[in-house]
Parts: structure tokens; sequence; C-alpha cells
């Protein structure tokens, strides 16, 4: 990180080829789109490498550039003035996240089935909730970096996934149950 910010490019390269995958999964998630998720990738790293020089030597790289991330992403969302989500299709963006497609075919029917409900679950709730449920579930994140992210204390950061959970469930459960009608 110091060798980037002194302007060592093949540093900042390395930062790039170690975060893009995890970036990229999670402005696509945020997104729902692939070609949103490529711009806004790239946009990410272009801020990050401007703003380099004014961050400290003990940065969290990961939830710095989540928060740039989602920054843009919810910048991109307020001015459309609507949330756009599209079913995540593992088998087109496998390459740019981790693990391989599984072998066993009704595991991987049931996997995509589970996927599409989750991400249609996903659309119908707020962006913040979304977000914090994105980071802690999918990108793994403590609830410090979340807290990071978002700009919010721990506690905060709690009561958003407790309220995320909820929403969550709720919106679970209308979708069943309208399945079922």
């Amino acid at each position: 990180m110091s060798r980037a910010k002194e302007g060592d490019q093949a540093a900042f390269e390395a930062i790039f080829q170690h975060y893009e995958r995890q970036i990229y999964g999670f402005i696509y998630r945020m997104m729902g789109n692939a070609e949103d998720a490529s711009d806004l990738t790239q946009e990410c790293f272009i801020r990050a490498y401007r703003a380099l020089s004014q961050t400290s030597d003990d940065l969290n790289i990961s939830a710095w550039l989540h928060r740039i991330a989602s920054n843009a992403c919810l910048d991109v969302l307020r001015r459309r003035q609507r949330i756009r989500w599209l079913p995540w299709e593992t088998h087109k963006h496998e390459h740019l996240l981790h693990g391989r497609p599984m072998d066993d075919p009704e595991r991987q029917a049931l996997s995509l089935e589970t996927q599409a409900t989750v991400h249609q679950v996903l659309q119908q709730m707020s962006p913040r909730n979304r977000m914090a449920l994105i980071l802690r579930e999918f990108e793994g994140m403590s609830c410090e970096d979340i807290g990071q992210v978002m700009g919010l204390s721990r506690s905060a950061v709690k009561s958003v996934l407790f309220r995320a959970r909820e929403e969550f469930r709720r919106t679970y459960r209308r979708l069943e149950e309208a399945s079922r009608s």
C-alpha cells in the first residue's frame, strides 16, 4: 500500500489484481447487471487510485474499496431513481468469482433455483438493507468492516443487519405464499 501511495503503478496493479473479483462480485450483486458491474468496477479503482495519496498507512483496503464501490453503486441507483436487479447468472460469471461449477447436475439445479429465489428477494429489499446483507453474507465482512463501508457504527450495523434479515424473511415468506397460490 505504501508503495502504491508513492506512485508505484506495479504496486497498485497488485492491489487491483487482488481485489478486482471481489469488488466486481459485490457490484454485480448490487446492480444486477454485468455491464454496470464492469463499468463501476473500473470506476471504483480509478477513484481509489486518485484518492490513494489521502489515505493512511493502516487503511483496511478491502473495506475502503467496498465503500468506494457502494458509493458508486448508490450514485447510479439514485440517478436512475429506481433499483434494477437481474437474476445472478452463475454460469456466466463463474470465472470471476471463487470456485467452479458443481459436477452434480441435481445439486447444481437446486443451487441455481435457490440463488434465483435469494436474488428475487434481494431485488425487493431496500438498497441499504440489501447492501448490508450482501456485505455480510456474500462478502463475509465483519460488522466493523461493514460499518466502514456504510459509514455506520458497529452497533448501527447490527441494527441494520437485524432489520435486513427481518425484511428478507418477510419478503421470502410473501414470495413463498404467492408461489403456492
